[in-house]
């Protein structure tokens, strides 16, 4: 069960979160450009839109085991029991070695909770299967997160086949809410503007509920293919000034579990 300390602790922590939401949703769009300045059109998808519920995301190894026989032992050992229950959406994803620059993590587990209620039944009020899966699976990186929808898929075309996450530590001059709301206004309109782009999230880690993980959120981009990753923006817009003082890109191939 949840202790005192746990609810003391999320209800003081919860400021940051609101404090995030409220800039996201209140700060203006970004001003008019001159005539003279090239620009792309705007994104697709609901551009800015913090979208409900929280996500949860796990890196971790695969401790001995093959990447199919991970694979193959996350979906038999654990898939039945946390897909009758709690996640209204997961995706098992392996990462792509070949092409990811930094290899430190072999897979990867995104679990979608539609209210905070539901996350916090299974990770706080055990002993539940989710927890089970966290202990055995000892995740390095655990990050709990709000999504904000930059770009989506066309749904009357394929959905695209390259998949690739930006793990993103801020710059030490920056808060939780500035570097949001940069990310949002700033670099996203300008990155979500390339047409070889397929889909566009922002992932803000949510302090509540992982105060001390070292990445404050991600970005979740799908392509088409590999040989348009490279093609990253549109000719008429500017490279944007990264607010990251670290990134770290991964890519991977998801398995939908549920």
């Amino acid at each position: 069960m949840g202790t005192d300390i746990d609810t003391d602790r999320r209800a003081l922590m919860g400021g940051t979160l609101a404090l995030t939401v409220a800039a996201l949703s209140a700060s203006a769009a970004p001003a008019a450009t001159p005539a003279t300045t090239k620009k792309a059109h705007p994104p697709r998808g609901s551009f800015g839109i913090v979208m409900p519920g929280l996500k949860r995301t796990a890196f971790f190894n695969a401790q001995g085991m093959s990447a199919a026989q991970l694979q193959d032992h996350w979906i038999s050992t654990y898939a039945p029991l946390l897909k009758t229950r709690g996640a209204t959406r997961i995706v098992f994803n392996l990462i792509d070695k070949e092409h990811s620059p930094d290899k430190r993590f072999d897979a990867v587990t995104e679990m979608f909770f539609d209210s905070d209620a539901a996350y916090e039944r299974e990770y706080l009020n055990g002993p539940t299967a989710y927890l089970k899966e966290a202990d055995d699976t000892k995740p390095s990186v655990v990050i709990v997160s709000r999504q904000i929808g930059i770009r989506d898929f066309d749904p009357a075309l394929p959905v695209p086949k390259v998949k690739r996450f930006g793990l993103v530590r801020r710059k030490p001059e920056l808060t939780t809410e500035t570097l949001a709301v940069a990310w949002r206004d700033d670099h996203a309109p300008l990155f979500g503007a390339n047409n070889y782009l397929k889909r566009y999230y922002v992932n803000l880690t949510d302090r509540t509920y992982a105060p001390d993980v070292p990445w404050d959120g991600y970005a979740d981009i799908w392509w088409d293919d590999f040989k348009n990753v490279g093609l990253r923006f549109d000719s008429r817009v500017p490279e944007p000034e990264s607010d990251a003082s670290e990134v770290i890109y991964m890519f991977m191939t998801p398995r939908p579990v549920i």
